[in-house]
């Protein structure tokens, strides 16, 4: 069993999904967020979460809830340079619409984890840059350079790294539409 901190990302603006905030969103009568940490395993020691907004809805699911250090809404990257300042140690990051993670991702990215690398799960299409394991303080200074330096995207801050590809079975579907939320048959994840 892994010791370790869940940073969930959750500060985005939700343009894509008319401006509402993704991870209160429901499916089955349950916000997103919810349903991760229902699902995750292995649980998480400690529960940190990325939020711009309804600060005071997320506090019932996490042990601490931080907003982005930067205005306007920058980015997950963002969230998690905010994310890193509460955490110490081996964290597990994943983006709050991962409804239902596939049963051995947290803890294959967690085996996999090792100081000098962080490990970024590879489904058989993409490599899914927000669902990632590292060591918190390692990456703190390379994370606010990178957005000092005008880096916005996760793609871009993986490629300055030594990253370890974590292969998950499945693939994974980013839940970026709110039509989606009521029109899929099927449980959605996203990373």
């Amino acid at each position: 069993m892994h010791d370790y901190t869940l940073i969930i990302l959750a500060g985005g603006k939700g343009s894509r999904v008319g401006g509402a905030d993704k991870g209160l969103l429901e499916v089955d009568g349950k916000p997103l967020i919810a349903h991760l940490l229902e699902h995750l395993a292995p649980r998480p020691q400690r529960v940190v979460i990325s939020a711009n907004r309804n600060q005071a809805l997320y506090r019932q699911w996490a042990d601490q809830v931080v907003e982005d250090l930067r205005p306007d809404f920058p980015g997950p990257m963002a969230g998690l340079e905010a994310a890193f300042q509460a955490c110490e140690g081996l964290c597990l990051c994943l983006p709050c619409d991962l409804l239902q993670p596939p049963a051995s991702m947290a803890a294959d990215l967690l085996a996999k984890a090792a100081i000098g690398h962080v490990c970024v799960a590879q489904d058989p299409i993409r490599r899914q840059p927000l669902c990632l394991s590292l060591h918190a303080q390692q990456w703190r200074t390379s994370l606010t350079d990178y957005l000092d330096n005008g880096g916005r995207s996760a793609y871009g801050w993986l490629e300055t790294l030594a990253v370890q590809p974590v292969a998950v079975g499945t693939p994974l579907q980013n839940l970026n539409h709110a039509q989606r939320l009521t029109d899929s048959p099927a449980p959605l994840a996203g990373c």
